[in-house]
């Protein structure tokens, strides 16, 4: 368990009866007081203290946790802001974690929820807010009573009677990585729209707009975003005001970065097309120079480069792939720290290959295995180049490396699952290698009774449609049935989950 510097404290020498004492002083706590993986023991102390908890949810290997990590988690005022919490890191490999991501409807990795004593979520925040924001955000919520539900309730029925802190946080809401309330992205689309409507703050009024055009708009050709008529007229309206002004550029990065291009790219006046492409570039050009910000975001600011000339077709221009080279030298050269490093490189790597030069993309890879404390991650982004490729034996080898490194109960299972997809698709042919690699991810679920729950039972599920699918079509009934015996034995080892987990194959 990580443990966090004590509050120590100096008190002055009293040099005579009527001196004034001076008062202890603090020192500033320097890391978080996580409790690791004990929910229950966090619950706990939460409700003896009064204090709600905040609970991290993340993967040691996984990219955007560790650029929380190396950025937000070593901030003096957030983990100042934390000491009003309890606060507990929940490893996605920990044992009982898949089951209590499962009560709090978490899936993507990062995940941070703040809850009260009694464990209802009172909000869910997202990652790419600020660290003084962020910080705020806490402040907000360490007050709050109500529950997400309650205040999701409250802006459907009501949206004009929130009050200022009810607009902080839908304001700072992970509207993209919540299952739980959203399952469904049409009504995250339209309470976002709702809430657009009826906010009295114009800035508001835009980033709800833009999160509800990424939301739901339907995905097209080519990069190009479908866009129904009103969708073209809000994209045109919101996006110059937003892009010029710095604050709302930073607090709209992470849809400006990974979602704007294409919502760009579908508008059907191509002089629209490229002013704005022209506006959105150059507005991330200067995130890009915002040092204060994290160098993956930093990074990501050249996707929208990328996105913009693959969506007009044709070669990529030089420039792009110049640009793209420059701030991947520059991000290479820049990330020391692991965490940073691990937060970085795979996107690094993506740009390049999506700019074109899958020749440095993959060396960047291969160079990065040795040095990295999580190398099945790279392998198996190595798996999907090869296979992109069409070197279908390479990418299956690289698949089954990044099963046999990978570590930690959960991610095995994903990763033997993925290794299992790649021969699916890959070798649908090789009946042997397709039931060794189904049966490696049999195995590694059977090594963990009652662990069938939530990011585990949606991609074995998942998976099992793909097994059962890839059966019909090359007569592998033997094969399915010799597998289904096995997960029977593994699935009446999953408790509550028992039922559920033995459909893993089987038609409804």
């Amino acid at each position: 368990m990580t443990k966090i510097l004590l509050a120590l404290g100096l008190v002055a020498a009293v040099a005579g009866c009527k001196q004034a004492t001076t008062p202890p002083a603090a020192v500033q706590a320097t890391e978080i007081a996580w409790r690791e993986g004990d929910v229950d023991d966090a619950l706990a102390e939460a409700k003896e203290s009064g204090k709600p908890v905040i609970l991290y949810w993340g993967a040691k290997w996984c990219p955007p946790c560790n650029q929380m990590k190396a950025t937000l988690f070593k901030d003096p005022a957030f983990i100042a802001e934390t000491q009003n919490f309890v606060p507990v890191y929940l490893d996605g490999d920990t044992p009982g974690a898949q089951r209590w991501g499962e009560q709090f409807g978490i899936s993507g990795y990062p995940t941070v929820i703040v809850l009260r004593p009694d464990g209802a979520e009172v909000t869910r925040l997202s990652s790419a807010a600020t660290a003084d924001k962020f910080a705020d955000l806490l402040r907000v919520a360490a007050k709050r009573t109500d529950s997400t539900e309650a205040l999701l309730a409250r802006a459907e029925k009501d949206p004009a009677g929130l009050s200022t802190d009810d607009w902080r946080l839908l304001g700072d809401f992970d509207w993209q990585n919540d299952p739980k309330h959203f399952g469904d992205t049409k009504r995250a689309g339209a309470l976002l729209e709702r809430l657009a409507a009826a906010t009295p703050d114009p800035v508001l009024k835009r980033r709800f707009t833009l999160l509800a055009l990424v939301i739901g708009a339907e995905e097209g050709e080519n990069g190009k975003a479908m866009l129904t008529p009103a969708q073209q007229t809000e994209v045109a309206q919101v996006l110059p005001a937003i892009l010029a002004n710095a604050e709302e550029v930073t607090a709209n990065r992470q849809e400006l970065i990974y979602s704007t291009a294409p919502l760009i790219a579908g508008l059907s006046d191509g002089k629209q097309r490229e002013a704005l492409g022209g506006s959105l570039k150059a507005a991330l050009d200067r995130v890009y120079a915002n040092d204060k910000l994290a160098l993956t975001e930093r990074l990501g600011t050249v996707y929208a480069d990328v996105q913009l000339a693959k969506a007009e077709g044709g070669r990529m221009p030089s420039a792009v792939l110049d640009k793209v080279r420059t701030r991947v030298a520059w991000v290479d050269k820049t990330a020391k720290d692991p965490m940073e490093r691990q937060s970085v490189i795979s996107d690094a790597a993506t740009f390049l290959y999506e700019a074109g030069d899958k020749t440095a993309a993959k060396k960047m890879l291969v160079s990065e295995l040795d040095r990295s404390h999580w190398p099945y991650y790279y392998m198996l982004d190595l798996a999907g180049i090869a296979e992109d490729m069409g070197n279908k034996a390479e990418a299956i080898d690289w698949a089954h490396k990044a099963y046999d490194a990978a570590q930690g109960p959960a991610t095995r299972v994903q990763w033997a699952i993925s290794w299992s997809n790649m021969v699916l698709r890959a070798a649908p042919g090789d009946k042997q290698a397709v039931e060794a690699s189904a049966a490696a991810v049999i195995d590694e679920l059977g090594k963990n009774p009652d662990s069938y729950f939530q990011r585990t039972r949606v991609k074995v599920t998942a998976w099992g449609e793909k097994v059962r699918a890839w059966s019909e079509k090359n007569n592998g009934a033997d094969v399915l049935g010799r597998l289904q015996a096995k997960m029977d034995a593994v699935c009446a080892k999953q408790g509550s989950e028992a039922a559920t987990c033995g459909k893993w194959s089987r038609t409804a």
